[in-house]
């Protein structure tokens, strides 16, 4: 198995443009990905402090 990839490209892809998006929408998906990258990062941080208090109660 080789690990070389040929992949084609097309030249003019810098080219083109991505569809316009109002500033107002723009904002809101900005706000929505910003709340769950800090949900994200908040349960990562309390597993973390949590998992260092692995009580056994049997």
């Amino acid at each position: 198995m080789s690990d070389d990839v040929e992949l084609e490209t097309d030249g003019d892809f810098a080219e083109e443009q991505a569809p316009a998006v109002s500033d107002k929408r723009q904002a809101e998906v900005n706000r929505e990905a910003r709340r769950r990258l800090e949900k994200k990062l908040e349960e990562a941080q309390l597993k973390k402090q949590t998992q260092d208090y692995d009580f056994d109660f049997d």
